[in-house]
C-alpha cells in the first residue's frame, strides 16, 4: 500500500464517525450581497464627486462684488448682470487669469438710479496654472487700456485713479477692479490687461500699433489682453477727449 493512502487511512480510523456523519451533512451558506451597502457606496461616490466638481470651482462675479463690499454690483451680477460678460481665461508667465464680471454704471442705472454712471467694475480670479495653491498675494495688475492711447500713460492710474480691491480663497486670488466708465471710449477697442508688476504697463510688454491696436510683444513674466465687448453707441467722444486731455 501507498505510504500516503495508508497515513489516510489511519487518519480516518482515527477520527469519531460522528463528525464524519455531521461533515457528509454540511452545505456551505450561499453568500449574499447586501443591497443597501451597494447603494450606499454608489451614492457616496457620487457625492465625492459633486463636493470635489463643487472645492474645484470659482467664486462667481456676485460672490466677489459682496467680498470687496460692493453689495449693489453683487445684486446685480446675480439678478441682472449674468450675460454681460462671456467668462474667459488666458494663460501667461505660470498664471490663469478668469474674467468672471465686468459692468458699467450705465448698465447698472436701470437697477439702482444711485448708481454712479462714471464707473466701470471688473472681477475675476487668478490662479496658478500648475494647480498649487496661491498663499500670497501676486504682483499681478489688472488694468484696462484703450486702443489708439499708449497704454503706459492711458491705463488704470490715469483714468481718473482706479482703485483695486483683492483677497484669497482656497488658493485663488480674486480682483475687483473699478475704473472710470470705459463705455466712453466705445468708439475705440477697450482691453483689460493683466500684467507683472505694480506700475503701469511699459511698452517692452505691450505695444502700440500704427493702426491703433494694442499687442502684446513679450515679458518674462504675465502679459494678457482681454477685448471687452462693448456697444459704439454708448461712446461719448466729448467725455473721452475731456479725459484724455487732463492725461496728455
Amino acid at each position: 500500500m501507498n505510504k500516503n493512502v495508508e497515513k489516510l487511512s489511519t487518519a480516518i480510523d482515527m477520527v469519531d464517525e460522528k463528525y464524519l456523519t455531521e461533515a457528509a451533512k454540511y452545505k456551505p451558506a450561499k453568500r449574499q450581497i447586501k443591497h443597501t451597502r451597494v447603494i450606499a457606496a454608489v451614492v457616496a461616490a457620487v457625492i465625492l464627486t459633486v463636493s470635489a466638481f463643487a472645492a474645484g470651482g470659482l467664486l462667481t462675479a456676485s460672490d466677489i462684488a459682496n467680498r470687496s463690499g460692493e453689495t449693489t454690483l453683487a445684486e446685480y451680477f446675480e439678478n441682472d448682470g449674468g450675460e454681460t460678460w462671456s467668462i474667459e481665461s488666458q494663460t501667461s508667465g505660470g498664471y490663469t487669469i478668469t474674467i468672471l464680471g465686468i459692468a458699467s454704471g450705465d448698465d447698472m442705472s436701470t437697477y439702482d438710479e444711485e448708481i454712479g454712471l462714471d464707473k466701470t467694475y471688473i472681477v475675476g480670479s487668478i490662479e496658478r496654472a500648475d494647480g498649487e495653491a496661491i498663499t500670497d498675494y501676486t504682483d499681478i495688475m489688472v488694468s484696462p487700456v484703450i486702443s489708439g492711447y499708449e497704454p503706459w500713460l492711458v491705463n488704470i492710474f490715469t483714468l481718473n485713479n482706479g482703485s483695486r480691491h483683492k483677497f484669497i480663497q482656497d488658493g485663488v486670488e480674486y480682483f475687483l477692479v473699478e475704473t472710470t466708465n470705459v463705455s466712453i471710449f466705445a468708439d475705440h477697442t477697450v482691453y483689460i490687461a493683466a500684467y507683472s508688476g505694480a506700475l503701469a504697463p511699459t511698452s517692452d510688454v505691450y505695444s502700440l500699433n500704427d493702426d491703433g491696436t494694442i499687442s502684446v510683444i513679450g515679458s518674462e513674466g504675465v502679459a494678457t489682453l482681454f477685448e471687452i465687448p462693448l456697444d459704439e453707441s454708448l461712446a461719448d467722444p466729448e467725455a473721452a477727449e475731456e479725459l484724455i486731455a487732463k492725461i496728455y
